[in-house]
């Protein structure tokens, strides 16, 4: 009876094993939480090892690709001994890395060939994860260097593995997680991006920027191409953006507004966020307000009643965009001419080198410059 038992519960832990892990699936966020209502295969011009050369492509009711994935049939190899790996990847219509799934009946193996527990798997995909990871700068032949023969007692994967990407890769699992995080992070993601690039248009980016990560936000500012009709909805957006406290949105989503779209509207928009923004906010507007072809008086009326209140840097960054746009108005010179009394010695030089190069001044300017030159003979 107590044999009986014991086989009896081994059965049970087994069975409630192979149920625990029967889907095994880890997967993060897509950009936009809409259904897939259709999925396309494309065969691409892969030059990798993998035999599968086709991605398939999950797009919602609009035709935009929500994600993509591709069927990985690769062979893990350990001192010779090779295993064949089935695995889907996935990625998100950015090209970043979404999840992996295995098909029924497949599972991941460490040395000796000893399966993955859920942690691993886990782990794994933590792993695959990380972009800017150790893996990226290695060969497999540097991580795992051949066994030397004279020590046979050694592990040859954790023994080997060179401690710089230990914190990189599932204990025990060297190859495998080498393998699928160049896959997950090389040619493949490449031309996923290539193909999300030529789709992209003003309401696929809103999609995609609305979203709460920052990687494919980024990847979004960066690929609003020149050609691009921005909607004004995507206006509105880049304005949230640029007024928002993330600088580096801010500062690709300034880069992603093209100099021709820098109307007066933008314009009045960007002097307004200027005004109420911090230092390197306001550095940057201005440093894209120099890139417009006209500057409007009313956006410099803006930016002159905060000119006393600013730091020597921005001073002179604003002072050389008013120079550059050949700015003479008379309030804008006016506020110029006070700075010659700033107790900022550099603010007061910038300030007289600007009004010695306008072309006419009114009376009180130049009393105001004759004090200067005196007080600083």
């Amino acid at each position: 009876m107590k044999l009986l038992a014991g086989i009896l519960l081994s059965f049970i832990v087994l069975f409630s094993f192979q149920q625990k892990e029967k889907d095994i699936v880890r997967m993060a966020a897509t950009s936009f939480n809409t259904d897939v209502v259709k999925i396309d295969t494309l065969r691409l011009n892969l030059q990798d090892t993998i035999p599968n050369k086709t991605i398939n492509i999950y797009s919602d009711k609009n035709g935009y690709p929500i994600k993509y994935s591709r069927d990985i049939i690769c062979g893990v190899c350990i001192e010779g001994k090779c295993r064949m790996v089935a695995i889907n990847l996935f990625w998100n219509v950015t090209g970043r890395y979404l999840g992996f799934e295995l098909p029924e009946g497949e599972f991941l193996s460490k040395t000796e060939h000893v399966p993955f527990k859920p942690a691993d798997y886990t782990r794994l995909h933590e792993i695959l994860i990380e972009v800017n990871s150790s893996l990226a700068s290695y060969t497999i032949d540097e991580l795992v260097p051949v066994k030397d023969s004279l020590s046979p007692e050694l592990d040859a994967v954790s023994s080997a593995t060179i401690e710089a990407i230990l914190a990189h890769i599932v204990e025990g699992a060297v190859y495998t997680t080498y393998t699928l995080w160049h896959i997950a992070h090389g040619e493949t993601m490449h031309q996923i991006e290539k193909l999300s690039t030529k789709q992209l248009d003003s309401e696929m980016a809103l999609l995609i920027l609305n979203s709460n990560n920052i990687t494919d936000q980024v990847w979004t500012l960066n690929h609003i191409s020149a050609e691009m009709e921005i909607s004004e909805e995507l206006q509105t957006k880049l304005l949230t953006l640029i007024s928002g406290s993330n600088i580096y949105l801010a500062e690709r989503a300034l880069n992603a507004l093209k100099p021709e779209l820098l109307n007066h509207d933008i314009q009045l928009k960007l002097a307004a966020i200027f005004k109420d923004s911090g230092f390197l906010q306001k550095r940057i507007i201005i440093q894209k307000l120099k890139r417009s072809e006209v500057l409007y008086p009313d956006v410099v009326h803006i930016i002159s009643s905060v000119l006393a209140n600013l730091n020597g840097t921005l001073t002179k960054n604003i002072l050389d965009l008013y120079t550059f746009h050949n700015i003479e108005d008379d309030y804008s010179v006016s506020v110029i001419s006070q700075l010659l009394k700033n107790n900022n010695r550099f603010i007061a030089n910038q300030a007289i080198a600007f009004l010695e190069n306008l072309d006419e001044l009114d009376k009180k300017t130049k009393k105001s410059i004759d004090k200067y030159r005196k007080r600083n003979s």
